[in-house]
């Protein structure tokens, strides 16, 4: 026997080597991102590419499940931190880091070769960024998001999963798992920002849009993510294609999306390559 043993069990000897076949890309190395890249180690894909252009902070430890105690909390990028790790759990993955934003160059050369790209992002200009992305060169995309919010009587926890696929139609815009004008004020410069905050009368330093996070709901959708993934690719059967967790009821939910005919995303930019000019966002 050897160290697949267990995963050959479940998805047989050519779903192992499919996997071990694999490269996949990994854009954000956080509460997500660290347990998807965790996940996929343990299965055993041939190359990862990991993009995020953060270093680890204290916060980020109650979480970050490849971090250590003893990491350093200044200057040390996440993706060294995953570099490091992934060495730990199987020293035969190659390791492809960009310490870079996925609005880089070096992102966008990366994630080429990448047959799958897993977003893990926490906005909806990065998100819409890897949607056209993964539309106009024929990649697979596995979206993850987590929520977490409160009104009056109640607290709400959960997140989801988005599988846009190269062969089906629909893509994050048209399941409207996108806020387009969200995404857009993302992507603005920082002059528009300016300017718009100005106009609003915003200050930005008066904002705390950091909320909750914890481990296990970032392992609750990391985890049907790598499993959609897994089951996708050794041929046990097709991802889903969105997945809601529920966590305040403890369910699972499960929806196909509606065709969208009308869709600029998937008329006009699926499989355009270079003419969809993403050097836009550059």
């Amino acid at each position: 026997m050897d160290r697949f043993d267990r995963n050959e069990r479940f998805f047989g000897v050519d779903g192992q080597r499919l996997l071990r076949e694999s490269v996949v890309a990994v854009v954000g190395c956080g509460g997500l991102g660290t347990h998807v890249i965790q996940q996929l180690a343990y299965l055993g894909i041939r190359k990862l590419i990991v993009i995020d252009d953060e270093n680890l902070s204290l916060t980020n430890k109650n979480r970050y499940v490849l971090a250590y105690d003893s990491d350093p909390v200044t200057g040390f990028s996440k993706v060294d931190m995953i570099k490091r790790s992934v060495a730990m759990i199987d020293p035969t993955i190659e390791v492809v880091i960009v310490h870079a934003s996925v609005r880089s160059k070096k992102a966008f050369d990366a994630m080429r070769e990448a047959r799958t790209i897993f977003g893990c992002l926490d906005n909806d200009g990065a998100r819409l960024i890897l949607n056209e992305y993964a539309l106009a060169y024929g990649k697979e995309l596995f979206d993850l998001a987590t929520d977490t919010h409160k009104d009056e009587n109640n607290f709400y926890f959960g997140g989801r999963l988005a599988y846009v696929a190269p062969d089906e139609p629909n893509c994050l815009v048209c399941m409207d798992m996108i806020d387009l004008k969200a995404a857009q004020e993302d992507l603005a410069s920082e002059k528009s920002r300016q300017d718009r905050d100005s106009i609003y009368g915003v200050d930005r330093s008066e904002l705390n849009e950091i909320g909750p996070s914890v481990v296990s709901l970032n392992g609750v959708i990391a985890s049907l993510a790598v499993q959609e993934y897994m089951v996708q690719i050794t041929g046990i059967r097709k991802a889903a294609r969105q997945l809601q967790y529920r966590g305040n009821m403890g369910i699972v939910a499960v929806s196909r999306p509606q065709e969208c005919p009308d869709c600029y995303f998937c008329k006009v930019v699926k499989d355009s390559l270079n003419d969809a000019n993403l050097e836009r966002y550059l």
